[in-house]
């Protein structure tokens, strides 16, 4: 089997393209992933206007193709793309008639990656009727299963609700309305439940695996990779990264706070954060092993923690007084200026670059 091509190593001057859509603003909003998703050739995004998706090409920058949804009404964050499929999800309502109290549901829709046309379409049935912050988000997704959650963020009234579906026919597994969904893994889905509390589920048949206290705040979405699930705000001040299949601790990181962590595809997650001082602080595991490969700042190697944009199959994107590329398994500098730009999400062809401010993509070719 051959292996991929390492990712790219610098960028033109000049973006190749530029798109822009209604999307919605990230959750994160140093994280673009929130915005759209990357694949090879197509770059796929929500629409709020004409809710659905809409696919960009990354060579030219125009619509490959846009699926409406019937009645969707609210999305979030980004779908997700798996295989050949774009995973999608939409609120929908239903409003107060007669003695019917209004209700609030999810749909979920599977659409070919190539085309947008419609695979499978899946109603799930809410609760009460929510705002837009309880707007539904695909979690996670592989190839047998797929996650969706929909809360309101910070203190809510209205509980969590989950679901587990199967990736290939959109079958409902199970469905949970005291679950946040955080992260999905082959055979466990983790999540908050309303005590706070942590806790897996199993993905064939809803069992809880496990449950934790790990006295967070405001638990957020985040998968540092396969095998890891990332909880900040532990009750020592730093990050947990946890076992997802048992919830046990596999790294601890003290009293460096580790906001947020790039997977480069392969093995390895680069995490960047701040230490108990406030410094700056970049971490780099295996994911396999939840072993720390390297950290920055090297005091005694005269090296500063540089500011991380993106991670993709064996390289690391930053910037430090000026844009550069590391090596994700050893932290070593290979290039120390790759362009204009630190790409926020690349793969092996391109390098793509969200303003906040623009709501735009510059799109990035690789050379």
């Amino acid at each position: 089997m051959t292996k991929p091509e390492v990712a790219a190593g610098s960028f033109p001057e000049t973006p190749t393209t530029t798109f822009q859509g209604a999307w919605p603003a990230p959750a994160d909003e140093d994280d673009p992933s929130d915005v759209v998703t990357l694949g090879a050739r197509l770059a796929y995004a929500y629409d709020q206007d004409d809710v659905g998706v809409t696919a960009f090409r990354l060579d030219s920058g125009d619509v490959a193709w846009h699926a409406a949804v019937p009645d969707g009404t609210t999305v979030a964050q980004a779908p997700r793309l798996v295989g050949n499929k774009v995973i999608c999800a939409f609120a929908t309502t239903q409003q107060d008639r007669g003695t019917y109290a209004g209700r609030r549901g999810i749909t979920v829709v599977a659409l070919d990656a190539g085309t947008g046309r419609s695979l499978w379409t899946r109603e799930i049935a809410g609760g009460e009727v929510t705002d837009a912050g309880a707007a539904p988000h695909v979690v996670g997704a592989d190839t047998r299963h797929v996650l969706v959650s929909a809360y309101e963020q910070g203190y809510a009234q209205t509980p969590p609700l989950s679901a587990l579906l199967d990736t290939r026919t959109g079958q409902v597994i199970w469905t949970d309305t005291d679950f946040k969904g955080v992260d999905l893994e082959p055979t466990v889905a983790v999540g908050v439940r309303g005590d706070g509390d942590f806790a897996g589920k199993s993905t064939s048949d809803a069992a809880q695996l496990w449950k934790r206290d790990l006295r967070l705040g405001e638990a957020r979405t985040s998968d540092p990779g396969p095998g890891l699930t990332w909880a900040d705000d532990a009750e020592a001040g730093g990050t947990l990264l946890i076992d997802p299949a048992t919830g046990a601790t596999r790294l601890d990181s003290g009293d460096t706070s580790l906001e947020g962590c790039h997977y480069d595809g392969w093995n390895t997650t680069v995490c960047a954060g701040a230490d108990g001082s406030g410094d700056a602080a970049v971490w780099a595991v295996d994911v396999r092993t939840a072993r720390v490969l390297w950290r920055l700042p090297d005091a005694s190697a005269h090296r500063i923690a540089p500011d991380i944009t993106s991670a993709w199959h064996g390289v690391v994107y930053a910037e430090a007084g000026q844009t550069m590329t590391l090596d994700a398994r050893t932290g070593r500098d290979l290039r120390t200026d790759i362009g204009p730009v630190s790409p926020t999400l690349v793969n092996d062809g391109y390098g793509l670059v969200h303003d906040r401010a623009a709501r735009t993509i510059d799109v990035y070719r690789a050379r």
